[in-house]
């Protein structure tokens, strides 16, 4: 009898949690429908046990036609289901004591949708599917057919239908006259969310990122060097939580999730303008201030590029309106964390600083960190000291960006709830 998944092949899964272990003792199935976008599934797969989990996939005949058996074998440590036998192995992962605990069907057909909504079991993906179904449990569905297809209303009808029996539909995208399976990392960061802690699930979070850019003219501008790593990675983590999130970024080198909400900016003043307009329109929960906001503008900007032959000229700056402040008196209670980037070279001195911040009301945390000797800007790690009112400061890190997010939000949501 052929090994099933917790006495498969270990030798190929070496690459379990190499990036996280948020799915670290999950076991998410795949089951593939006969849509070329089943060429994906091995990215899909090893994507996901590279956050820690266990993949085993089922495939329906048509599916077999497409994608090789045996290199799924491989890419998984788990033998490939593409029939029932005596085993059950619909019981096995999808019944009352099965060890799924999350069913991914991608992609999956029109023809695949339309049996799901009639409970129509006449292969391994369908019966499989039909029993997570009845078991109630986590259904991600992810279609991927030619556009005139998902554009019939039947299969309109059939989705509505999934929707109403609780499965989430993960949206294709239009392009090439194809209503294209959603793209990998993204349902990889959609697995991860329904996975996740969910502690921030209902909650609207908004989030400045990267640096600001102060105008000279057309061509030379007042900055600085921050790439906006902190707050995508922060963004991220509040997504895989649970939270709707809003981003208003500046010019980072970093790029944010494509599918998170994304509000770009320049400078200084349309990021407050933006900010406003969030919170004026939305009810935000928590708001954090990671944003380098460039704090000095020049006087004006010229029309056409200052020509060098002109010599030297004198340059008069401005302060530029201070975010935090507006944030806080357009929306008086919410939970507003500021990101403070020092040059002071202790904690104390850090400290110090934040304290300011915390006397007067302008925040609720701040968190601090230094930028001397190539610490904070333009580095993938860091060092945070995380500051509020009435408690002792906490020291995180030094530690990757990415894993600093990760303990921010841990800290803040313990500490929105004490």
């Amino acid at each position: 009898m052929r090994k099933h998944l917790d006495q498969g092949w270990d030798h190929l899964r070496d690459i379990e949690g190499s990036e996280s272990d948020f799915l670290q003792g999950k076991t998410v199935c795949i089951a593939a429908s006969g849509s070329v976008a089943v060429l994906e599934i091995h990215r899909l797969a090893r994507g996901l046990m590279r956050h820690g989990a266990r993949v085993q996939i089922f495939l329906t005949p048509a599916a077999t036609e497409l994608v090789s058996t045996t290199s799924l074998e491989w890419c998984t440590g788990n033998p490939v289901i593409t029939r029932l036998t005596g085993r059950c192995e619909h019981l096995e992962f999808f019944g009352a004591h099965g060890r799924a605990d999350l069913l991914l069907l991608a992609p999956t057909t029109a023809n695949t949708l339309a049996k799901l909504v009639h409970g129509i079991d006449d292969n391994a993906v369908t019966t499989a599917a039909t029993t997570a179904i009845g078991r109630k449990m986590p259904i991600l569905c992810c279609p991927g057919m030619h556009e005139p297809m998902f554009d019939n209303p039947a299969v309109a009808r059939n989705l509505a239908a999934l929707e109403a029996l609780g499965i989430e539909l993960l949206a294709p995208t239009r392009s090439e006259g194809k209503a294209k399976m959603m793209d990998v990392a993204e349902i990889i960061a959609r697995v991860l969310r329904r996975l996740g802690p969910c502690d921030l699930d209902g909650k609207r979070v908004l989030l400045t990122g990267g640096p600001t850019r102060e105008f000279i003219d057309p061509a030379r501008c007042l900055t600085n060097p921050s790439s906006g790593l902190s707050a995508c990675f922060l963004a991220s983590e509040a997504f895989r939580r649970g939270a709707d999130v809003t981003l208003v970024y500046g010019p980072g080198s970093a790029l944010p999730s494509p599918w998170l909400k994304v509000l770009r900016v320049q400078t200084g003043s349309e990021m407050l303008d933006a900010v406003v307009e969030v919170l004026s329109k939305e009810k935000v929960d928590i708001a954090l201030a990671v944003a380098a906001v460039c704090d000095f503008r020049p006087e004006s900007k010229a029309d056409t590029k200052v020509a060098t032959s002109d010599g030297a000229f004198d340059l008069k700056l401005f302060p530029t309106p201070k975010i935090l402040d507006k944030m806080r008196e357009v929306a008086p209670s919410l939970m507003l964390v500021a990101f403070k980037a020092s040059t002071q070279n202790s904690d104390e001195g850090l400290v110090e600083e934040a304290s300011r911040y915390l006397s007067d009301g302008r925040a609720d945390w701040v968190v601090g960190n230094s930028v001397l000797d190539g610490q904070g800007f333009e580095v993938s790690n860091n060092r945070y000291l995380l500051c509020r009112k009435g408690r002792e400061p906490e020291v995180l890190g030094p530690a990757e960006k990415r894993r600093l997010a990760e303990l921010l939000w841990e800290r803040l949501i313990a500490g929105s709830c004490s």
